[in-house]
C-alpha cells in the first residue's frame, strides 16, 4: 500500500451524512481493494452523529411521525425493521414511548415491529446514531483511520495545490483549527433555516423553526407567566410534515383520547395555563393528503418510465402546459372522470377539517392522484422544461405536487381532526397571489388574507418550504465557497433556479468558476447532494434518493482511493 494518504471529508453527519458515510465505508470494505491508505473525517455540530436536524430523539416528541413505512425508511434495503426486530427488548425498555406512540393499544414488551407502520422520527434517529457508530466501528477494523469531530462547523474552504483546506471552529471554546490536504470534500448540511428570518423582531414570539419542540414549549410558558390571562394565539406558517410537528408540539400539554382498537379519538385540552389557539396557513390551506397505498395502475398516457422516453414514444418535445395536460387526462381516466388537475390545485372542500374527514378514511381516488402524481414527479421532467417554464412550476405548481406526493400518516390526520373538533385548531388559506410576511402593528402580527381581511395572531412559528437562494444561506463556509468561486449558483437561461450547479443531472460533483478562464469546471474536490442542490426539491426530495446519491459518492470515492475509474454499480 502506498504511503500516500487519501483524505475524505464529509462536512454534516445526519441522514445524508451518515448514509453516504455508511455506503462509502462498507464500498471501502467490501467491493475494492483501496491501493493507498485512507483517512475519512466526519464533521458535525451537534453531539451526536446520526440523527442531523430531522431525526434528533432530544429535539421531537414521539408523536412526530415518519411520513413512510418502516420498510422503506433504511440505509440500504430493509435494515431499519431489521434493526427493530434484532433490538426489540431493548427497544421496548429503553424507549416506550416511541412503541406507544405507533401502537397505543399494545404494550411495548408485546411489540414486534410493523414494517408497514409509522414510527417516530426519534426512533429512527436512534437507528441512524447506532448505524453511524457501527459503521465507524467497521471502518477502524479495516485500517481505515477516521476522525470523528462534533461540536465543530467548518467556516472556511479554500483550494491549496489541487487539495482543500478548510477552517473549523469549535461550538463551545471559539478556537480554530484548519485541516489541510482534503482531497474530497461532500457537503451533506441538510435543511436550513434562511437569514431572511432574521429581520423578524425575536422578542416578538417569531420562531423561525418547530424545532426542538423545548423552544416552543419554553415560549408559551413564558407566555402565561406574563399574560396569564389569556390564550395566545400562534399561527404556524406551513401545512407539511414540519407544519403539523409543530401543531403537536403547541398541542402537547393536552392528551389525545384512544378507543380500545388504538384510534384518536379527540383531544382533551390542558388547564388554562398551558392552553393555545393554534392557526395553520399555507398558501392552498390544505394539509397534505392521507397516505394510503401506490395502486397497481397500468398508465394510459404517462406510459413510460422516464420523461426522455416519453418524448421519444411520443415523437415530439413536452412543455410544461403538455406535462399538466397528460396528467389531467391520467386522473380522469383512472378515476373515469371524477377527478382532474384542478382537483389537485384547489381541493373542492371549503377547509382543512373537511378534507382531512375525507381523506382519513383514504378513499381509492386519494390512491390514484397520488400514484399518478407520483409517478409524474420522478419521471424528473423539471429538468427538461425551459427556464421560464421552471420558474413557473417552482413559484406555482410544485407545492401542488410535494403536497399529494409526500402524503401523511392517518394517525396524524386523526389528530388533526380531534385539534379542529376541539376548537383547539383552525386553518387559513394565504392564496397564491403576490405574498405579503406578516406585519407587526405594535401589539401582534398581522396577516394578510385572499380577500383583504385579515387574521391577527400572537405569535409564529415558521415552518414553510425551504429556501434555495444561496444569499439567504446561512453558513458560512458556504458563502466562503460562493465567494471563491468554488461553488456557483444555478442558472437555467435567464432564471436562478437556487441552489449550487453540479456537472450533470446525474451527478453530484459541483461545477466551479475558473478565476483565471472565467470558465465553469467540474471541480475535483467538491460533491453536494440533498437541499443545496438545484432539483432536490423537485425531482429527489424522498428518502430513497438520498440512499441513491449516498451509493453513488461511495462508487465515486471508492474508485478514486482505488485509482479505479468510477463505473456505477448496483450495490442494493
Amino acid at each position: 500500500m502506498s504511503s500516500e494518504v487519501k483524505k475524505l471529508c464529509i462536512v454534516g453527519t445526519g441522514f445524508s451524512g451518515t448514509a453516504a458515510f455508511f455506503h462509502l465505508v462498507k464500498y471501502l470494505t467490501e467491493r475494492v481493494s483501496f491501493t493507498t491508505a485512507v483517512e475519512i473525517i466526519t464533521v458535525e455540530s451537534r453531539p451526536d452523529n446520526g440523527p442531523g436536524f430531522p431525526y434528533a430523539p432530544a429535539e421531537l416528541l414521539p408523536d412526530h411521525l415518519c411520513n413512510n413505512q418502516a420498510k422503506v425508511m433504511s440505509l440500504f434495503g430493509n435494515d431499519f425493521v431489521d434493526w427493530m426486530v434484532a433490538n426489540r427488548s431493548r427497544l421496548s425498555e429503553q424507549y416506550p414511548q416511541f412503541i406507544r406512540e405507533t401502537h397505543p393499544n399494545i404494550p411495548p414488551s408485546e411489540w414486534n415491529p410493523d414494517p408497514d407502520a409509522f414510527y417516530p422520527r426519534a426512533l429512527f434517529g436512534v437507528y441512524l446514531r447506532e448505524r453511524f457508530e457501527s459503521t465507524l466501528k467497521t471502518a477502524q477494523s479495516h485500517g481505515i483511520s477516521v476522525r470523528v469531530l462534533n461540536g465543530y462547523r467548518v467556516i472556511d474552504g479554500c483550494r491549496r495545490s489541487g487539495k482543500l483546506q478548510v477552517t473549523l471552529i469549535q461550538n463551545n471554546r471559539g478556537t480554530k483549527e484548519e485541516i489541510t490536504g482534503i482531497d474530497k470534500l461532500l457537503l451533506s448540511i441538510g435543511h436550513w433555516v434562511p437569514k431572511d428570518t432574521s429581520t423578524f423582531d425575536k422578542s416578538r414570539m417569531y420562531l423561525d423553526s418547530p424545532y426542538p419542540f423545548s423552544r416552543l414549549k419554553a415560549y408559551v410558558t413564558e407566555w402565561h407567566k406574563n399574560q396569564p390571562d389569556r390564550i395566545p394565539r400562534v399561527y404556524v406558517k406551513g401545512m407539511g410534515p414540519s407544519g403539523i410537528d409543530g401543531i403537536l408540539s403547541l398541542a402537547g400539554p393536552g392528551r389525545f383520547i384512544y378507543s380500545n382498537l388504538g384510534e384518536v379519538v379527540s383531544y382533551q385540552t390542558p388547564k388554562q395555563g398551558e392552553r393555545v389557539k393554534i392557526i395553520a396557513g399555507s398558501r392552498c390551506g390544505f394539509f397534505p393528503a392521507v397516505r394510503g397505498k401506490v395502486m397497481d395502475y397500468q398508465f394510459k398516457y404517462l406510459i413510460e418510465d422516464t420523461f426522455s422516453e416519453l418524448e421519444a414514444a411520443l415523437d415530439r418535445k413536452l412543455s410544461l402546459d403538455d406535462v399538466i395536460k397528460l396528467i389531467d387526462l391520467e386522473l380522469l381516466e383512472a378515476t373515469s372522470g371524477r377527478l382532474c388537475w384542478q382537483d389537485v390545485v384547489q381541493p373542492k372542500f371549503e377547509n382543512a377539517y373537511q378534507k382531512l374527514k375525507h381523506d382519513i378514511e383514504c378513499p381509492l381516488d386519494n390512491d390514484f392522484v397520488h400514484t399518478i402524481l407520483l409517478k409524474a414527479r420522478r419521471m424528473k421532467f423539471y429538468r427538461f422544461l425551459n427556464d421560464s417554464e421552471k420558474e413557473i412550476y417552482d413559484r406555482e405548481l410544485d407545492s401542488h405536487f410535494i403536497r399529494v406526493a409526500v402524503p401523511i400518516p392517518k394517525q396524524n390526520a386523526a389528530k388533526l381532526i380531534a385539534l379542529f373538533e376541539s376548537d383547539v385548531l383552525e386553518s387559513i388559506r394565504i392564496g397564491y397571489g403576490k405574498q405579503r410576511e406578516p406585519r407587526f402593528n405594535g401589539t401582534e402580527y398581522e396577516i394578510t388574507l385572499p380577500d383583504s381581511e385579515s387574521c391577527f395572531v400572537d405569535a409564529i412559528i415558521r415552518a414553510s418550504g425551504q429556501n434555495f437562494k444561496l444569499n439567504a444561506h446561512p453558513s458560512r463556509l458556504v458563502s466562503a465557497l460562493l465567494e471563491r468561486g468554488e461553488l456557483v449558483e444555478n442558472r437555467e437561461g435567464n432564471y436562478y433556479t437556487g441552489g449550487i450547479k453540479l456537472v450533470s443531472d446525474e451527478s453530484y460533483q459541483v461545477v466551479r468558476l475558473d478565476n483565471d478562464t472565467g470558465q465553469f469546471k467540474p471541480s475535483q474536490n467538491i460533491y453536494s447532494y440533498g437541499v443545496l442542490n438545484r432539483y432536490w426539491q423537485n425531482e429527489r426530495n424522498f428518502s430513497a434518493a438520498f440512499i441513491d446519491a449516498a451509493i453513488w459518492l461511495a462508487e465515486d470515492w471508492s474508485c478514486f482511493c482505488s485509482n479505479a475509474s468510477h463505473i456505477p454499480a448496483d450495490l442494493a
